[in-house]
């Protein structure tokens, strides 16, 4: 996107040339505070700030950032007029909003420096980045297994319901985000036939390069779900799971896509396993805790977002549990916390950071069955 970039005679500076003096004979001044105040007048002349701000694409926050903006500027001696500041808060919004629209990964970067009037200019401009984005990052920059060790148990439990898999009883999964295949690779090695759908290139190929290596019965494919061109091959999966999927999403609109994709692909009887931030009974996150929540891959939910996602779907609801306390209850001591990050994540401290108090939100395995 091209920045918005906007010349102000801003806040001139404190000091300014002094006037002729005057034809009498001046005063000399010796009161030590005006001295004081005349030394760091001509200070100012010789300050010379430039920098740049960085924040997530927020729209919400617009007038937070504005006011430390102007913290920032006055600071520096360039005092910024209500009018002025008017202007930068549209722009800004303008630039927020754009940012947050294409994602919400994105960040607003504000640059300033004085101009040549005395004043100062800046320019405010989006970096847009992508969830790929930023699991490009977490491979460049963090020690494997990026999203713990072990398969969720919850899973393998619903799995295991099936029955065996064997020549006669086929057992067909979809592993949706399936990441660096903690749970399609485990599925695979117990016999099932496991289709892994992963949008991010790396991560595919990583799980690609496990099946050739272990000859399991795996196809990858590098798609998004969410994507009109991936199309569901119809009544064909016993079990389908979206496992840290939805955290990603961003409304109540792609998760009732997500579920019409799966009431196609599944055929009657089937099952369907995810996990979704859900708000608890009696808050109704607002506007900023909703933009927040994407930006901390929280995204939540309330239970009218969910009922909305179902309505009218074939879609049978079975059961809804905590994650966080069913898996680790039933995980090995040692696969325990699965990630360094988990913790706090599951229990919606990355929205809320409330140490010794419990956020009204947390991460839920809801079971549904195909009809």
């Amino acid at each position: 996107m091209k920045p918005e970039v906007i010349e102000f005679k801003v806040g001139s500076p404190l000091a300014r040339t002094p006037a002729p003096a005057p034809a009498s004979t001046p005063q000399t001044v010796t009161d030590l505070d005006a001295l004081k105040d005349s030394i760091m007048a001509r200070f100012q002349t010789r300050l010379y700030a430039r920098g740049e701000v960085v924040v997530p694409s927020v729209p919400s926050l617009v007038d937070y950032y504005v006011q430390g903006f102007d913290e920032i500027f006055t600071a520096i001696g360039k005092k910024f007029t209500p009018e002025e500041l008017e202007v930068l808060r549209g722009i800004l919004l303008s630039q927020l909003e754009q940012g947050f629209a294409a994602s919400p990964h994105s960040n607003v970067i504000l640059r300033y420096e004085p101009s040549d009037t005395g004043g100062i200019s800046y320019n405010i401009s989006n970096l847009v980045a992508s969830m790929t984005d930023q699991y490009k990052t977490w491979v460049d920059t963090r020690e494997p297994p990026l999203f713990g060790s072990h398969p969720d148990t919850k899973l393998l439990e619903v799995a295991k319901s099936l029955g065996s898999p064997n020549q006669i009883n086929q057992i067909n999964i979809l592993d949706i985000g399936a990441g660096t295949g903690r749970n399609t690779l485990p599925l695979a090695r117990m016999g099932y036939a496991v289709d892994a759908l992963e949008m991010t290139a790396i991560f595919a190929e990583q799980i690609e390069a496990e099946v050739q290596k272990e000859q399991l019965p795996v196809r990858v494919y590098n798609a998004d779900i969410l994507s009109p061109l991936v199309r569901m091959a119809p009544a064909y999966y016993s079990l389908a799971v979206a496992a840290e999927v939805i955290s990603h999403f961003r409304n109540a609109d792609q998760l009732r896509l997500l579920l019409a994709k799966m009431c196609d692909g599944l055929h009657s009887g089937g099952l369907f396993l995810f996990n979704t931030f859900l708000a608890t009974d009696g808050y109704e996150p607002d506007q900023l805790a909703r933009e927040m929540s994407e930006v901390n891959w929280s995204t939540i939910f309330t239970y009218e977002d969910l009922a909305y996602a179902m309505h009218d779907l074939p879609l049978q609801f079975i059961e809804e549990i905590p994650v966080y306390d069913y898996e680790k209850s039933h995980l090995p001591a040692e696969a325990w916390p699965p990630t360094g990050w988990f913790d706090n994540w599951a229990n919606g401290r990355d929205l809320f950071w409330l140490p010794d108090q419990k956020p009204p939100m947390e991460l839920r395995w809801i079971l549904c069955r195909r009809l």
